[in-house]
């Protein structure tokens, strides 16, 4: 199967959260700790003993105070992945992609990259991209769907089926 795509900055920023809440349990938590931290502060203020008196605006003050936190949290993530994308030069560029049931191919204009089935653990898609993580590391190989037709992606999701786990 040959496939041409670019992964463009939002097609990154969906690969990484996929990549967070799918390689594992600890990463999952490391994604969801945000909302966590705001269910569990504003879950404080409703607990018995707390002097929870509706009429006093300190209470108030105190519920709606983890929502500008939860969000200033949400910011920076969002930040840094975009930070991130910046760096990664080479996502910008126009990957051209060959699977087989070998392995894969993937040539840019930096150079071509030639790898077996065996470097990757497992797979995870969603409706933007789909994921090769690589074993032992925490990095990612993001395949945008945003270039490609609904039977390329039913075939690639196939290809992938047939070669890796899914996450």
């Amino acid at each position: 199967m040959h496939i041409e795509y670019r992964v463009s900055q939002s097609d990154y920023v969906s690969a990484t959260t996929l990549a967070n809440r799918k390689r594992s349990n600890m990463s999952a938590l490391e994604h969801f700790w945000p909302y966590i931290f705001c269910i569990v502060w504003i879950a404080i203020g409703w607990l018995p003993g707390g002097g929870n008196d509706l009429d006093n605006p300190d209470d108030l003050y105190f519920e709606l105070g983890g929502i500008p936190i939860f969000l200033i949290f949400l910011w920076i993530r969002r930040r840094q992945v975009k930070g991130e994308y910046r760096k990664l030069s080479q996502y910008r560029l126009l990957h051209a992609l060959d699977l087989d049931t070998n392995g894969l191919r993937l040539a840019t204009s930096v150079g071509l990259t030639r790898s077996s089935w065996d470097i990757y653990e497992k797979y995870a898609e969603n409706d933007d991209v789909f994921i090769l993580y690589e074993k032992g590391k925490h990095t990612f190989v993001p395949i945008s769907k945003s270039h490609l037709a609904y039977l390329q992606v039913n075939e690639l999701r196939t290809l992938l089926s047939a070669n890796l786990p899914r996450a």
